[in-house]
């Protein structure tokens, strides 16, 4: 009977070690927004927002959505930390792990992509608030402005209670003592409100909720990983960058080093955003990014297989799914519910088909000729097809952290250096 209870709570509490996101729904003319913070710490270190919305057509990034609740304590207890903690980050570290989260306590936001923690910065460049400052991300936890109180916006909840998912709550910084809030920018664009929205420290509320996303274990949302041919070394990925960009949007199956190669690499998304780091089942619709062009793995009638903007990846498109066999068809029944769910799905072990969700089709591998077969071709063209290969079943390789990690940071720089040659090209 405790277990049970205890089972409960993970998912009715928040606590230290849970990674979240924080959510809001910004209203303006009846056109209501909802909109998740979110930071790269590369190339910017101010936090912007990530429009969730239209997540059917138009998939959010949540890989920068993401902040564990590093640790959690008393106000006062900080400020005694603060005062005699010669070493703070030990300190913190030593704080002991999945300590329920209370109402009226200071807490730690550790992003989760970058390392870095979320903090309200001395700068107030993005606001036309004069006495607002900038929110975005620091290295390291020295004194009191990465630090946030957690009060609740409803008179049901009071100070000490627990902080309940889904509740609607109020963030204060402990160091200016401004609150979380969304406003317009500098910038005011009339055909999108998203864009036109920032998120900074001011003297103004905005309420807050903080939806877990994972607590632990198997194949999860978000994960990064590698798809391998279960039958040979063969990886899916997509041609070097010397074939050019049209090319990079054709899949294939490679054998050899490029089981080491940044474009071997892709994320796996599951299509909501509550949750959407809990075990993946066998049956349950997702979209698989890759992780260097950020594009996603699509299928179309025009062009068949190949990758999609991020714009054109809406759920029809792009929603896939692992089957453990394609004779007996998983029906997926188990993942509507909250909480992590159950593992099913064992890296290196489990084998996994994929299919597209929409049309029924199956990931498989265009039969080479046998001419390319005695010049020893070492890629076979993904393709879609009713039927497919016997051996069609993948395992799936998870990537180091560091990897992935690498891997995203190549895509951010190849963003900023085209954003740059770009704007230098239209200035002449």
């Amino acid at each position: 009977m405790s277990d049970t209870v205890e089972a409960e709570d993970d998912f009715q509490f928040l606590r230290t070690g849970d990674e979240v996101v924080l959510q809001s729904t910004f209203t303006s003319q009846e056109e209501h927004v909802k909109l998740c913070l979110a930071a790269e710490g590369f190339g910017s270190r101010l936090c912007r927002l990530e429009p969730t919305s239209n997540c059917k057509n138009v998939p959010p990034d949540l890989s920068v959505c993401g902040f564990v609740l590093a640790q959690c304590l008393s106000v006062r207890a900080l400020q005694e930390m603060l005062v005699h903690s010669k070493n703070l980050a030990a300190e913190v570290i030593s704080g002991g792990s999945h300590r329920t989260l209370l109402y009226g306590q200071a807490v730690l936001f550790l992003h989760s992509y970058s390392g870095m923690y979320l903090s309200c910065l001395t700068s107030s460049q993005s606001s036309t608030d004069k006495l607002a400052f900038d929110v975005g991300l620091q290295e390291d936890i020295k004194g009191e402005a990465c630090w946030w109180t957690v009060h609740p916006a409803s008179r049901q909840r009071s100070e000490g209670e627990k902080v309940r998912v889904g509740d609607d709550l109020i963030l204060v910084n402990v160091s200016s003592e401004r609150y979380l809030h969304l406003s317009f920018g500098t910038v005011f664009d009339n055909k999108n409100l998203s864009d036109s929205l920032i998120v900074n420290a001011a003297f103004q509320q905005t309420l807050w909720s903080v939806a877990p996303i994972c607590c632990g274990g198997f194949l999860k949302g978000g994960d990064t990983l590698r798809l391998l041919h279960s039958h040979s070394d063969a990886c899916l990925t997509i041609p070097s960058t010397e074939q050019g960009e049209e090319l990079q949007r054709i899949m294939h199956y490679e054998i050899g080093s490029v089981s080491s190669y940044a474009r071997s690499l892709w994320r796996l998304e599951i299509l909501h955003v509550v949750w959407s780091g809990r075990h993946t089942c066998w049956g349950q619709p997702f979209r698989l990014r890759h992780v260097t062009t950020g594009r996603y793995l699509g299928l179309t009638e025009e062009k068949g297989l190949h990758l999609v903007d991020r714009d054109k990846a809406n759920i029809n498109t792009t929603s896939f799914c692992f089957r453990s066999s394609k004779e007996k068809l998983d029906t997926g029944t188990k993942t509507n519910v909250d909480g992590m769910g159950t593992p099913e799905i064992k890296y290196g072990d489990s084998i996994c088909y994929v299919q597209h969700v929409d049309s029924g089709l199956w990931l498989t591998y265009q039969a080479t000729d046998a001419k390319s077969t005695r010049m020893g071709g070492a890629q076979r063209k993904a393709i879609a097809h009713s039927e497919g290969h016997m051996d069609d079943g993948l395992t799936l390789s998870r990537s180091q952290r560091e990897e992935s990690h690498t891997a995203r940071l190549i895509r951010t720089a190849i963003l900023l250096f085209t954003r740059f040659i770009r704007v230098f090209l239209n200035s002449d």
